[in-house]
């Protein structure tokens, strides 16, 4: 009897079926270079395009796959048993996880084929993000082949910004290294240098709806969050200037990384002038590691060079480790002997850059 790969749960074997065909045809999927897949042992490595891109790819390859995911999917009541039946490895963020990466290993060791986002995080503007240090040595010390799966149009059908999906096509190429030439693949991920090339619209409602996360100043008059979305447009309620997302998921004409490095500029000029931040109302979950107990508190969110408060709390930005953007609206980190997740309702990426600032000026 052949022995089943890690993977191979019961979960996999009743829903891949059942689900494969309509995820291929609802999002338009296709997968592009499948004959090069290895026999497993091997790990597969994607950019982190779109939320739900781990279950795309699994309607694709014919395997079952072993993904590393961030711990707060774990406690989502929804995503959380069905990642624990399927097997998931929890990871934490922004920080070592040792059991985590001897979970990974035991998962190669096996003959199994183990699942990784080496960015961590779901991309923001539709380029590949940072890869943590290490990952490349990590990945030669498995010694196995590993396979890239190349995602293009994910973000673009669903933005992580956006509050509305939108339909057009997501191609997956997968190509398989046997060295640290699979990350400088994957790192040439852009859906905007793919929709250059393609054209291909992505047709859907309320396109600019969500667009305050990521732009938090008019580009005219520099108001801080006077920009509004209503539909397929987003106006600043102080000078009138305007922005339209169109069907190839341009705003005004631009890619989302042209409008976020505007947006980064604006912010260190604003923090220069006044010296901090304010994300308006939050909601704080801090969880303690050693015993799990939870507690919640919420009220106004500040950020200056010195500390996090949510309320009458003050989080010291030299004990802050690992701070990182969890789904749309929390950021997530590490302090003392605790995961805390700051819920904001426009204010994740905002956070998470201006805590970059602060955090590389205390640096100087």
């Amino acid at each position: 009897m052949k022995e089943r790969l890690p993977g191979d749960k019961l979960l996999w074997r009743i829903l891949r079926p059942v689900l494969k065909h309509p995820f291929i045809k609802r999002y338009n999927l296709h997968g592009i270079g499948l004959q090069r897949l290895p026999e497993p042992p091997f790990i597969l490595i994607g950019n982190h395009a779109y939320f739900i891109d781990a279950v795309l790819i699994g309607a694709l390859v014919s395997y079952p796959i072993v993904w590393a995911v961030a711990s707060g999917n774990f406690s989502n009541p929804l995503s959380g048993p069905i990642l624990r039946a399927g097997g998931a490895i929890r990871k934490r963020k922004g920080v070592p996880d040792l059991p985590a990466m001897r979970k990974m290993i035991e998962v190669v060791d096996a003959g199994g084929v183990l699942g990784l986002m080496p960015e961590g995080s779901v991309t923001w503007d539709g380029e590949f993000g940072e890869v943590p240090p290490g990952t490349a040595k990590f990945l030669d010390r498995l010694n196995v082949p590993i396979v890239v799966a190349r995602m293009s149009g994910a973000y673009l059908t669903k933005p992580r910004w956006a509050d509305h999906h939108r339909w057009g096509r997501i191609e997956v190429e997968f190509q398989s290294f046997e060295d640290k030439g699979a990350l400088d693949y994957l790192s040439e991920a852009s859906d905007w240098q793919w929709q250059e090339k393609k054209r291909i619209p992505f047709k859907g409602k309320r396109k600019a709806e969500g667009i305050e996360k990521i732009i938090w100043f008019c580009e005219e008059c520099h108001s801080f969050q006077s920009v509004k979305a209503n539909g397929d447009s987003a106006e600043c309620k102080k000078c009138g200037l305007s922005y339209t997302v169109d069907d190839f998921g341009y705003v005004s004409g631009r890619a989302v990384t042209d409008i976020l490095e505007v947006q980064k500029e604006l912010l260190s000029d604003y923090i220069t002038k006044r010296g901090k931040i304010d994300a308006g109302e939050g909601a704080m979950t801090e969880l303690q590691i050693g015993t799990g107990n939870k507690s919640k508190f919420s009220g106004k969110v500040t950020l200056d060079r010195n500390c996090l408060r949510v309320g009458e709390r003050c989080y010291s930005l030299s004990k802050i480790r690992g701070f990182s953007n969890f789904l749309k609206r929390i950021n997530e980190f590490n302090y003392e002997n605790s995961i805390m997740r700051l819920r904001t309702e426009i204010s994740s990426l905002l956070l998470f850059w201006a805590h970059r600032y602060f955090s590389k000026s205390g640096e100087s």
